[in-house]
């Protein structure tokens, strides 16, 4: 069960903004007074429920026995205003309908389900005092009668708090509310501290928020209907009250939709953020963000492992130690070499680059060492080679892996001797140089099959570093993604776009195979074409919609619409584009088991239009 710490003080007054208020003075403020049944020796609090709806909160006192109804329709107790919720969505039944007065929660068959601490419910459940319940929108949380919420230890599990967290970015774009991350560096606690940590956090903690382990040495806090800087705020007050038992403490604050629109993507920011704040402070995800000028280039560095490569370029950049760059076409690796270069004792020398996959055969020699007038047919004038070009600075070869087996044989000289020759030439230069090489092959694997000299491998890989594929940058694309788009429109002089939340959606599960390079080419194409201010999806590249489609539109849709296509053609033509709208409706509601959120995304369209069309059809007041 996820863990939802829901410490209540009866006596304590909570105010809760709301997202959509006009002004940041717009409150709705909520009171839990302490009540009494059987007078002062009775003295106990009743059950309630904690119902967080559109950006506001209530309380809702529940009786001490019968039978409680959450749903839609005005007659109901619980009342909710969600129109994806059913007339009769839930019910509670308390006292004696239920063994030993327990207070037990059951879904009445709705539409879209009830799901309680994050898992639907299948079958009536026994609410403890804490539980989540979520319906629809809605999230409603039980507070037992009698009894607060014991200081429960964190969850030790943060997949699920992940799952929850996305449950909550769906409301989050549905409803245009907040919702925030934080992630509390507390370092390797023994079992005792790890104990008091805990019960603190319990203490700190409020009702909706989510807890737990992300690993042995931070925690991730979730907070609904938060954004950033209501976050930061609670991460600083955090800090303050467990520094005296973790001196080490820090935290990163990450937010959606400022900093993403998955969940995934949120984690990471904060933990990024977290990692890069000093001892006893906190920083946000934006505010984690580095941006790296080389030349005429500015480098973006966001996710961890980016952060992490970058930090071993700088300690790696002052030696003349050979390096070796891996990733895949596209990732970075020029990137990294001039990094390398720009901050070495040799940034005052040139770096030069030889990709060594454009290179003829006939030629290689040539390029690498020079050649003199006359070496051969064509030599109409003396060349200097690259490696004699790049005298006192770096030589980058990209793509290393393509060099033939002999020309690897003589750079492989040429660097353990540090002298060239010429094509043409007796006489041998010296040669100063520092080597960076890169790769998209996998050249340990390469040299072990005879393609590629071992001994070669074993000269340039002093150090190896591996870049990350874009699609591995889930913290980083969509801020790539927003610089690119920002850079394409000044250069063709238009206003900055913004990307909406289903555009960017595509962004974030496209592959990427072409990374960087294939990140900006659509990024240009949206800015030269897009009319509107904000970028839709229906405006990225034809490759990129129809990747989607690929992805979301598996063969049993294809199945599907031809059966109704056959059906809807012998309906009269007024009826006919209702009758397809319905069917779609459906059909991308089951592939989504129900969920509308993901079924909008199917159908490129916002949420709110498949549920005015559910509405439409069942004759139900929106109201």
């Amino acid at each position: 069960m996820l863990i939802e710490f829901a410490h209540w003080n009866p006596n304590t007054r909570m105010s809760h903004r709301s997202p959509t208020a006009a002004s940041p003075d717009a409150t709705q403020t909520i009171h839990a007074r302490r009540t009494f049944a059987g007078g002062l020796a009775g003295l106990r609090e009743p059950a309630y429920l904690l119902i967080v709806e559109a950006g506001s909160s209530s309380l809702c006192q529940l009786p001490e026995q019968g039978e409680v109804i959450i749903g839609r329709s005005p007659e109901v107790m619980v009342r909710l205003h969600d129109p994806a919720a059913s007339r009769h969505h839930a019910r509670l039944q308390l006292g004696e309908l239920t063994d030993g007065g327990a207070v037990v929660l059951s879904d009445l068959g709705s539409h879209n389900g009830t799901r309680l601490n994050g898992e639907r419910l299948t079958a009536p459940r026994r609410l403890s005092s804490g539980d989540v319940i979520a319906v629809c929108d809605v999230t409603l949380i039980f507070q037992d009668r009698g009894r607060t919420t014991s200081r429960r230890p964190l969850y030790d599990e943060p997949s699920l708090l992940q799952a929850r967290l996305e449950e909550e970015i769906e409301r989050s774009l549905s409803s245009h509310r907040p919702v925030s991350v934080v992630a509390l560096y507390v370092g390797d606690l023994d079992s005792a501290s790890r104990v008091r940590v805990e019960l603190q956090l319990g203490a700190e903690a409020q009702l909706v928020d989510v807890l737990a382990w992300g690993s042995q040495t931070h925690v991730l806090l979730l907070l609904p209907d938060r954004d950033v800087a209501d976050a930061e705020l609670v991460a600083e007050r955090l800090v303050e009250s467990l520094v005296g038992l973790v001196p080490q403490i820090k935290a990163g604050v990450a937010g959606c939709p400022d900093d993403g629109y998955h969940a995934h993507a949120l984690l990471l920011g904060a933990r990024a953020a977290m990692e890069a704040a000093p001892v006893g402070q906190v920083r946000t995800a934006a505010a984690a963000v580095t941006m790296l000028q080389l030349g005429d280039k500015q480098v973006v560095l966001a996710d961890p492992a980016m952060l992490r490569l970058y930090t071993l370029i700088e300690r790696l950049a002052p030696s003349d130690l050979p390096v070796l760059v891996c990733g895949e076409t596209g990732t970075g690796k020029e990137i990294a070499a001039q990094a390398l270069h720009q901050r070495s004792r040799r940034a005052a020398g040139r770096l030069v680059s030889l990709n060594c996959a454009a290179l003829p055969e006939t030629l290689a020699e040539s390029e690498l060492f020079g050649h003199e007038k006359g070496a051969f047919t064509g030599a109409v004038a003396q060349k200097v080679g690259l490696l004699e070009a790049a005298q006192g600075g770096t030589l980058f070869l990209d793509e290393i892996g393509e060099l033939s087996l002999g020309l690897q044989a003589k750079l492989l000289r040429a660097l353990e001797q540090k002298r060239i020759t010429r094509v043409g030439d007796t006489k041998e230069r010296s040669i100063d140089i520092r080597i960076v090489a890169a790769t998209n092959r996998k050249l340990a694997e390469e040299s072990a099959q005879g393609r590629f000299r071992q001994d070669l491998y074993f000269r340039l890989s002093g150090a190896v570093l591996h870049l990350p594929p874009l699609r591995d940058r889930t913290r980083e694309l969509p801020i790539l993604a927003r610089t690119f788009l920002t850079e394409a429109c000044a250069r063709m002089g238009k206003p900055a776009m913004l990307i909406s939340p289903s555009a960017m959606d595509l962004l974030l599960r496209y592959s990427w195979p072409g990374n960087l390079r294939e990140l900006r080419n659509a990024m240009d194409y949206a800015a030269a074409t897009a009319l509107e201010p904000v970028l839709e999806s229906s405006q990225l590249p034809m490759h990129l919609l129809e990747a989607a489609g690929r992805d979301v539109a598996p063969p049993q849709m294809a199945s599907s619409l031809a059966q109704i296509a056959r059906s809807v053609l012998r309906l009269p033509y007024p009826d006919k584009f209702a009758a397809i709208e319905e069917a779609l409706i459906g059909e991308a509601l089951t592939l989504a088991k129900g969920n509308k959120s993901a079924a909008a995304r199917l159908l490129g369209v916002h949420r709110k239009v498949i549920e005015r069309r559910l509405d439409k059809k069942l004759g139900n007041d929106p109201e």
